[in-house]
């Protein structure tokens, strides 16, 4: 069997991770970055890598992968950015007739979770708190702000308002002001099954960022936030992983953002020992699956580190 990881960029662990598995359940895997250059393609020899199209040329991107995975007999694609996923989703169908299983959640699911405003509307339906948008108008009347990119993601081009002196000129429909709040950021990861049925949670205390990412995090006990795990996975119905990023305010749930993919915090839940990348390709095979094991505080402390790559 082949796998396809799709853009998995520098985060060169996601690749070890899938050579671990590889041992055990058999498959080969291939690697496709428009970046020839990546720390991805430098992770082992075992890999089969390629470098693409760029994703924003879609028609070009689109008539490669097709020829691609036909070549290669690729069996089940993994995204790993934000900036194939809408093109992905639609081609989910195309490819299931292909006998080929992509995981990613629905273009419904991507749109909800890459528009913030769209976000912000679905939270709100489900009754879950997230910070409220502020109307250009009335920034200078609810400092301090933050604002972001509409369809951005990570910490890119995101700032703060604290100063009532400090005069936008100009309102750029391309972003959203949100309240700020200052409160700890946590993460989650709420895995469903291919279906959009929940599986299983992972709840992250974030100690350290660098850049939008989680540099180091502390796992804890997500028995207090399954029923808020359950409502996002319920009501949004993603497939696979769906890192989640939220404000504590003592009791109170305050969530900031949804990506439908395996974001900069799953390393922290496999490492731990929560292998959702097996459980999906069992999943893409009709497999068993095995159960979680229950969760402890020991041993649950995790950083990230720097690794040199020669091109």
């Amino acid at each position: 069997m082949n796998i396809l990881l799709v853009n998995p960029g520098r985060r060169n662990y996601f690749v070890k991770y899938f050579l671990d598995i590889s041992k055990k359940l058999k498959f080969k895997l291939y690697l496709i970055d428009p970046n020839k250059n990546i720390p991805s393609f430098k992770v082992s020899k075992k890999t089969k890598n390629f470098t693409c199209p760029k994703v924003q040329n879609k028609k070009i991107f689109l008539r490669y992968l097709r020829n691609f995975i036909k070549k290669k007999k690729i069996k089940i694609v993994f995204p790993f950015s934000e900036y194939e996923a809408e093109i992905l989703s639609l081609e989910k169908e195309y490819y299931k007739k292909k006998g080929v299983k992509v995981i990613i959640s629905d273009f419904k699911v991507i749109r909800i979770c890459s528009d913030k405003i769209k976000t912000n509307k679905f939270l709100n339906q489900i009754k879950i708190a997230t910070p409220r948008l502020i109307d250009f108008e009335k920034v200078g009347n609810n400092l301090p702000i933050i604002i972001k990119k509409r369809y951005g993601s990570g910490s890119k081009h995101q700032f703060i308002i604290r100063d009532k002196k400090l005069k936008i000129l100009k309102h750029d429909k391309s972003f959203v002001y949100q309240k700020l709040y200052k409160y700890q950021e946590y993460g989650m990861d709420i895995l469903n099954d291919l279906k959009g049925n929940f599986l299983h949670t992972t709840v992250k205390k974030k100690l350290a960022m660098r850049s939008g990412d989680t540099d180091r995090a502390k796992l804890i006990n997500p028995k207090f936030f399954l029923r808020i795990a359950k409502k996002l996975s319920l009501n949004l119905k993603h497939v696979g992983n769906l890192d989640v990023d939220f404000l504590l305010n003592k009791k109170k749930v305050i969530v900031l953002d949804l990506n439908p993919r395996f974001g900069g915090g799953y390393p922290f839940s496999h490492e731990y020992g929560y292998n959702y990348i097996e459980t999906l390709i069992n999943l893409a095979q009709n497999k068993k699956i095995k159960k979680f094991k229950n969760f402890s505080n020991k041993n649950n402390l995790f950083s990230k580190g720097i690794t040199i790559h020669k091109h």
